[in-house]
């Protein structure tokens, strides 16, 4: 894309339009996702990854203005997003590498290992609700925490029923992902 072209659209998306947001949108997504499909080997983290991105983008919209080069911009978001990513990976695993090397268990009853996977499942969830994009997460929280339904929730935001369901579908769909995750290790405990 032109950079007098890319600058226009760029204006008129920080100005709240759409359709200028869809046309960067189509124009940077397949790209910025191989970018990041190739750093982490994983087509559907890569997808997640950047889509995350371009929802922040859009969140951030006002912003959109003072960006000179959107093509550095998201290359350079995309590659620290993808590091975070396999930080937090290593980091997973490192742990779980040390859970089962450390003994733990080996003399506590099972009532009492089964609190403590609940109380660690807890943290992690915890932990990883901190990580989502701030509106997936202040949406999540007012949802479980808060208990508000989907109407409560886009009426204090102002923002569209829809969306508060799409983000609490997106939340939940990356909590079931840890669950997963964290169950098929217990498993194997």
């Amino acid at each position: 894309m032109p950079l007098t072209t890319e600058k226009a659209y760029l204006q008129a998306a920080a100005a709240g339009n759409e359709r200028a947001f869809k046309v960067l949108f189509s124009s940077y997504f397949p790209k910025l996702k191989g970018f990041i499909n190739g750093i982490l080997h994983d087509p559907n983290e890569a997808e997640d990854i950047a889509q995350d991105i371009f929802v922040s983008l859009w969140q951030n919209r006002a912003c959109l203005k003072e960006i000179e080069s959107l093509n550095a911009y998201l290359f350079h978001i995309a590659k620290n997003a993808a590091y975070r990513h396999i930080e937090h990976t290593l980091l997973f695993q490192d742990y779980l590498r040390t859970r089962q090397t450390d003994g733990l268990g080996k003399n506590e009853t099972e009532e009492t290992e089964h609190r403590l996977y609940a109380q660690e499942t807890a943290s992690l969830i915890s932990a990883y609700t901190e990580q989502m994009p701030a509106q997936r997460r202040r949406i999540y929280k007012m949802s479980r925490e808060e208990g508000l339904s989907s109407t409560e929730i886009a009426e204090q935001l102002g923002i569209n029923k829809r969306t508060v369901e799409n983000h609490l579908s997106k939340a939940l769909g990356e909590l079931r992902k840890l669950i997963n995750v964290l169950f098929s290790f217990f498993l194997i405990l």
